[in-house]
């Protein structure tokens, strides 16, 4: 009896285990979003979807995962506007330049630079910067969406690297708890 009661006890107290490891996503995301959305609206940015989607990109449990998201995430955010923006001040407005610059920015990204991570998100800031320009009829626009781009990328990457860090402090992984 002694026996069959330590299973049932083990199977609960794994079931409140798995439970309790099934909020840290939702706990981070919560998190996350609440200190981004307050923060960055109170500094007047209407809009702050780039910062949050950086946050639940970059976020992990353990942060020796979030550190290389948030170095592959940023750097990639970082060529995509920068060839974007040389792309825009070398040829200017031109309603071809979309294709080449992102085979440009692929390039980087896939030969030169070999970030880890996910190599698209350059050229899709790159295609966000230069049809920003386009749509809008200057190039101003583009580097204005290139600014704000970056700005929100690295503020929601650093969000998630300091809330992964925290809540690696509270919250064991469950490797972490069977070592002890």
């Amino acid at each position: 009896m002694a026996a069959g009661s330590s299973k049932i006890g083990s199977f609960v107290w794994l079931a409140r285990l798995r439970h309790a490891q099934g909020l840290h996503y939702p706990t981070n995301v919560l998190l996350g979003t609440l200190i981004l959305w307050v923060v960055l609206r109170g500094l007047g940015d209407s809009n702050p979807v780039w910062a949050i989607i950086s946050f639940i990109v970059v976020s992990d449990r353990d942060v020796r995962v979030a550190w290389p998201n948030f170095v592959a995430r940023f750097a990639n955010t970082l060529i995509g506007c920068v060839t974007g923006v040389i792309c825009l001040l070398v040829f200017g407005l031109k309603d071809w330049l979309l294709p080449p610059a992102l085979a440009l920015t692929s390039l980087v990204c896939t030969s030169l630079i070999r970030t880890s991570g996910s190599w698209k998100i350059a050229p899709a800031t790159s295609a966000l910067i230069i049809t920003s320009a386009l749509v809008g009829h200057s190039s101003r626009v583009g580097f204005e969406q290139a600014l704000r781009r970056a700005g929100e990328v690295l503020c929601g990457s650093l969000v998630a690297l300091i809330i992964s860090w925290v809540l690696s402090r509270f919250w064991l992984a469950p490797a972490d708890l069977r070592e002890e």
